[in-house]
């Protein structure tokens, strides 16, 4: 699968399937942001993995969608800010991660995984 396929999917998937039937389900929007802390992050972690994207993509076309049914669901005017939502519940947040966070976590442990690989062909990269 070549990267612009990733990257059609990624927003096909995000943007027009799993955050619109979330939105779409009559939960309380604690249990909205639930299922997409558990749910939505963990099946684009693997497009993250696999894919060489950019961190600049990511920002642009993932991020925005993903926040605008935040804002919607705990209803924040756009002139509010989201760093509060996106802290851990430790410091009076909602410890909810933003695709680009999931993103740096996938891309560091594929690095990992490549570094500690045994295979030393694999290593060299």
């Amino acid at each position: 699968m070549s990267n612009n396929n990733h990257k059609t999917e990624l927003t096909t998937l995000v943007i027009n399937e799993l955050m619109t039937d979330i939105d779409s389900k009559p939960l309380h929007p604690r249990n909205k942001l639930l299922v997409y802390s558990r749910y939505v992050l963990s099946k684009i972690s693997w497009h993250f993995t696999i894919a060489t994207l950019s961190k600049t993509w990511v920002i642009e076309n993932i991020d925005p969608a993903v926040n605008q049914y935040i804002r919607k669901w705990l209803e924040i005017p756009i002139s509010g800010a989201l760093n509060t939502v996106f802290l851990t519940c430790n410091k009076c947040g909602k410890s909810i991660y933003p695709p680009l966070v999931k993103f740096i976590q996938c891309q560091t442990v594929l690095r990992k995984a490549i570094k500690l690989s045994p295979n030393q062909s694999i290593n060299e990269l």
